[in-house]
């Protein structure tokens, strides 16, 4: 049995947190035994969710009150836990890999592997600082994984670092179609009613999410349609989302839920998913909704150009207000049993691509390969495929 200590910053209900949540048995059965690190100053909402399980998280702060510097117990601290056994470091965090790697290098560990979760696009110093990081990362022997053509395309662009082709996942068991009843039931606990076009969103609130433009878009709705609006994250402390709403004068049409441990019950409310990020590594949360049962409209921009690429019925806009109106617009034309329809094809599709199977064993067979030649294999399969 192999031992992989995964490094993240804080445990959120998000990303790659929520990957390792539901594919642990799939690690152990190919003969993986996986840790986890959470280097946030708080282990972070998703810790006892990971431990119950099968996890075993640890918990070392990684920054000093001297802006980039690290506390000097967290280096001793990382060092000894790199050292108690572990083949495999897996680095998830943007913040601090290079240090990561290199104490991890000096342990002894093996194999150091390096996942970059967005489009990256530093400008300026920074950029040529994360270029020199890549490549110090790169000198002690670490492989990065690229989890979309966006990522890669990014990260080659950005910073001439060249990576192994991997696939993101999700919970193919959980995510699943509901029965009409189900559905029914999932619309009335929002106080939906039948004529309301329900329309939902899925992620913590920040700049690069672009939700704003969603509630700009409510307005611009055609007259006959009855939006109602289910935004589903963590709010920013001044709640801007909140107080645009309000000005806008669509309060009465917004539903501001916060973070849910649980979210297919609002998926199976949708009658549309809408992601228009600004960029994106690649969005889970919209691949699950598809899965759901639910039309996507989003973003023509890297990560979700994955996603379309992947289905065939994905309405890809820009990032206005208009063009997203647009967009859903043109998911609220069609009827029922076309969108049902659409969707029963574009679920079986990321079910297959994105099954847990499929990205486990990307990254055993990429990313902790032994034989240095199995990368340019695994890129030549992923291609055409």
């Amino acid at each position: 049995m192999k031992r992989v200590l995964h490094v993240l910053y804080s445990l959120e209900r998000s990303g790659m947190e929520m990957m390792l949540l539901n594919s642990n048995s799939e690690w152990r059965d190919r003969g993986y035994e996986c840790d986890v690190l959470a280097t946030a100053d708080s282990f972070g909402p998703l810790a006892e969710q990971m431990r119950g399980c099968g996890y075993a998280v640890h918990h070392l702060p990684f920054r000093s009150q001297l802006s980039l510097l690290p506390r000097l117990d967290f280096v001793r601290r990382f060092f000894r836990l790199c050292q108690s056994g572990y083949d495999i470091v897996h680095i998830h965090s943007e913040a601090g890999s290079p240090l990561f790697a290199l104490i991890a290098s000096l342990a002894g560990v093996e194999r150091i592997a390096v996942t970059p979760h967005n489009t990256f696009r530093f400008r300026g110093f920074l950029r040529f600082r994360k270029l020199c990081e890549r490549h110090f990362v790169r000198l002690l022997g670490g492989r990065f994984g690229m989890i979309s053509d966006g990522v890669s395309a990014c990260e080659w662009d950005r910073f001439r670092n060249k990576g192994i082709r991997i696939r993101n996942w999700f919970n193919v068991s959980r995510f699943r179609l509901p029965v009409p009843l189900e559905r029914a039931a999932a619309r009335q606990s929002l106080g939906a009613r039948p004529e309301d076009f329900v329309i939902v969103s899925v992620g913590n609130c920040n700049a690069a999410k672009n939700h704003e433009s969603i509630l700009r878009a409510i307005p611009l709705l055609p007259s006959t349609l009855q939006p109602l609006y289910i935004h589903i994250g963590r709010e920013e402390p001044d709640h801007p989302e909140h107080r645009l709403a309000n000005k806008l004068g669509i309060l009465d049409k917004v539903q501001f839920l916060g973070s849910r441990a649980e979210v297919l019950p609002f998926l199976w409310a949708a009658d549309v998913f809408v992601m228009p990020s600004l960029h994106e590594g690649l969005g889970i949360a919209a691949i699950e909704a598809v899965a759901s049962g639910v039309p996507l409209v989003c973003s023509h921009v890297d990560g979700l150009a994955d996603i379309a690429a992947a289905t065939n019925n994905t309405v890809l806009t820009g990032t206005t207000a208009e063009a997203i109106a647009e967009g859903i617009a043109r998911v609220a034309a069609l009827s029922l049993t076309e969108r049902r329809n659409r969707t029963l094809a574009d679920g079986r599709l990321v079910r297959e691509f994105f099954s847990i199977r499929n990205g486990v064993q990307s990254i055993i067979t990429g990313l902790y390969a032994e034989d240095t030649q199995s990368p340019p294999i695994l890129e030549k399969v992923w291609r055409q495929s």
